[in-house]
């Protein structure tokens, strides 16, 4: 009995505990805060019917494909063929859209901010209503965007991750994942131990198969390689790739491929010098290596272009990789065989600066 006594307080802690670490990184939850239990107030215009009814969105079920209001519940896909809607009327308070207005001409401060997060919170959670019936979505993007811009990052980053982003771009509101990878690169940048938390963010963007969205996921890519986050960084180069499969003239596509190499042969550096006395670094070790290695030979089947930054990066991997077989022979003391493998180390760099 004392024993589960004990547990349940350990239990109780951690809870507690859990719960700090997660307010600290995403702050205050303001859907909570200020939430309204009587919903959010609006007028509703059916067709054929200039005069509207007043009610109250209570919220919003994208998975069921509902809308729940006072008076009634309907289709979230068919509001004008099966409910017969012409559209939800919302009226920010005055103030509100004086605050808005200063927001989105980039006069920020943190007293309009807190003015306005009140209202924005009773109106986020039906972000999900297509903006033909429920215009309130340029609001909300500018909202988000002084988030960023004033460097909120933890809130904007609780925000985003609540956010349904798949059904944002279906509005043409791709604004709202473009912002998601801002605020990725500028977290990470600033606070690489965020990583975590902005990987489950990154989950919900969707790369879509366009050089821009392309070309900016690469970005936060090459800032996660940049900040020696290279588990990270590989994960993201990797769904990267499988993108830009579909897209094989991409002037990225080669590159996107090299860099996790590249990455495979930094964590290896890292697991090397602890593999000798700790079983899990050794795994980790060999594991790394043979990555980058078996990756390095398939690629010589196919390597890039001479004078392309691809083909330097290439003699870099082939360079590396030269080096720890060299290290390797040295440490069995076999002399002339290391002697080799540096000789060739010099000959890929070499190689790669004078084709850069």
């Amino acid at each position: 009995m004392g024993r589960e006594v004990q547990m349940n307080r350990v239990f109780r802690i951690f809870i507690v505990l859990l719960g700090t670490v997660t307010s600290s990184l995403f702050g205050q939850d303001y859907f909570k805060t200020y939430a309204s239990p009587n919903g959010l107030s609006v007028k509703v215009y059916f067709l054929n019917n200039p005069k509207p009814m007043q009610s109250q969105l209570l919220n919003v079920d994208d998975t069921k494909g509902t809308i729940k209001t006072s008076q009634s519940e309907y289709n979230l896909r068919e509001l004008k063929t099966r409910n017969k809607i012409d559209r939800f009327e919302y009226q920010f308070p005055i103030q509100a859209q004086k605050d808005l207005k200063k927001l989105a001409n980039e006069q920020y401060d943190l007293q309009t901010l807190a003015a306005v997060r009140p209202v924005m919170y009773k109106v986020f959670p039906f972000h999900e209503i297509n903006p033909e019936f429920l215009p309130i979505h340029d609001n909300c993007l500018i909202y988000v965007q002084a988030l960023i811009a004033m460097e909120q990052f933890n809130e904007a980053l609780s925000l985003l991750y609540k956010l349904n982003l798949k059904r944002l771009d279906d509005y043409e509101y791709r604004e709202f994942s473009e912002a998601a990878l801002d605020l990725a690169g500028k977290m990470i940048a600033t606070n690489p131990k965020a990583a975590p938390h902005v990987r489950v963010l990154l989950a919900k963007v969707n790369i879509r198969n366009n050089g821009a969205d392309h070309e900016a996921y690469k970005e936060l890519c090459d800032t996660l390689r940049q900040k020696k986050l290279y588990q990270y960084a590989i994960e993201a180069y990797v769904r990267l790739g499988a993108n830009l499969q579909k897209t094989p003239n991409s002037p990225i596509r080669k590159i996107v491929g090299i860099w996790p190499l590249y990455c495979h042969l930094k964590m290896y550096e890292l697991y090397a010098p602890h593999a000798a006395s700790n079983p899990q670094y050794a795994t980790a070790a060999s594991k790394a290596f043979n990555t980058a290695d078996q990756g390095l030979k398939k690629l010589d089947e196919d390597p890039p272009k001479r004078q392309t930054n691809e083909y330097s990066l290439y003699k870099l991997l082939r360079a590396l990789v030269r080096v720890q077989y060299a290290r390797r022979y040295e440490a069995q003391g076999n002399k002339e065989r290391a002697e080799h493998y540096y000789r060739e180390s010099v000959l890929e760099v070499t190689e790669g600066i004078v084709m850069a």
